[in-house]
């Protein structure tokens, strides 16, 4: 096997916005497009909003038998670069080196035919990664029982939920022998259970020396499952390497938490009797934080002014009793 199942050059991928012009446009369309002309006498204002380059001179390796998280904000290009990966769309320029078998799970009920049964499905997607109906037959009985759908294998799939579409989704593009398998945010869909079957498939997989590219914004699941991350911001890869550091590279972008003013806040209602001030977000040891993680130690402390003398707050299941004057009072919880 290659050393290295995904090798990435340079790559770039630009969208055109409103850049295709409409042959059957009416009068109407073309006064439209003439005013919005006009105000964008300026060449450098209208390409930039004529295009948007979705992935800007991206480059990376990732060897065989690895499990890599890709994570970013929305926006950032992850999902367009699984979709070049996976040839549904081409690049604007770079390239991208596959070297292997290629099954992805990028949305729910990608590449299912709405009219097919699920049996139908499966022999169609096996047929497009390029199987011999003898090596689907082996794995079938595996996807129907991991997927959880006998009783509806028969069934086109137009008539599935979103939970089952993903259930056999992802049954396929596991169990069909993919030696790269890219996958998409729509474990979300899922049940708790069906999430931990599939993390447990997928680790599965990378020990049998398959690879696997995982797009998240479960930080948690990523952590648990990933060694080496890639972090995405605006198109552009800003950071590779473990996924603990680039993990907290990407909490240190979003927006400070730790504390916010709630004084100036005019759509308060009731009597006045105590307000709250200020909310602050603290880790276990009591130092701000600025972001929350799930599975760690949380402390909110809150700062409140009132009116009483004598003051006691229910907090379920937790009881906190106070004498604060007019100054403001904070308690952490």
């Amino acid at each position: 096997m290659p050393n290295f199942a995904v090798q990435v050059r340079n790559l770039s991928k630009n969208f055109k916005i409103n850049a295709a012009k409409n042959s059957n446009a009416t009068l109407r369309d073309e006064i439209v497009r003439w005013l919005r002309s006009s105000f964008h006498t300026n060449s450098k204002s209208l390409h930039f909003q004529d295009s948007f380059w979705a992935l800007r001179d991206v480059s990376f390796d990732i060897k065989t038998g690895e499990i890599v998280g890709i994570i970013g904000a929305n926006g950032a290009g992850k999902s367009t670069l699984l979709k070049i990966l996976s040839r549904i769309t081409e690049p604007t320029s770079g390239i991208a080196e596959i070297h292997g078998r290629v099954g992805s799970l990028l949305e729910v009920g990608t590449g299912f035919h709405a009219e097919l049964t699920g049996r139908e499905n499966i022999y169609l997607s096996g047929a497009i990664l390029g199987m011999s109906k003898k090596e689907i037959d082996r794995n079938f009985d595996e996807i129907v029982d991991f997927a959880e759908v006998e009783r509806f294998i028969d069934t086109p799939v137009k008539h599935y939920s979103s939970g089952m579409f993903l259930r056999l989704g992802f049954a396929v593009a596991a169990h069909l022998e993919p030696e790269i398998l890219l996958i998409d945010e729509v474990l979300a869909v899922g049940d708790l259970a069906f999430q931990r079957k599939c993390l447990g498939k997928m680790r599965n997989m990378v020990r049998q020396g398959r690879t696997i590219l995982f797009v998240s914004h479960n930080i948690a699941v990523v952590e648990s499952l990933c060694k080496t991350t890639l972090l995405f911001e605006h198109g552009r890869l800003v950071q590779r390497g473990e996924t603990k550091e680039v993990v907290e590279t990407y909490l240190s972008y979003i927006p400070l938490l730790c504390s916010k003013s709630l004084l100036r806040r005019t759509d308060r209602k009731g009597k006045g009797l105590l307000k709250f001030t200020d909310i602050q977000f603290l880790s276990g040891d009591g130092a701000p934080i600025e972001a929350i993680q799930s599975g760690e130690d949380l402390q909110i402390s809150v700062s409140y002014s009132s009116k009483n003398s004598d003051l006691t707050i229910f907090i379920w299941p937790l009881i906190f009793l106070g004498k604060p004057a007019s100054a403001c009072s904070h308690y952490a919880m």
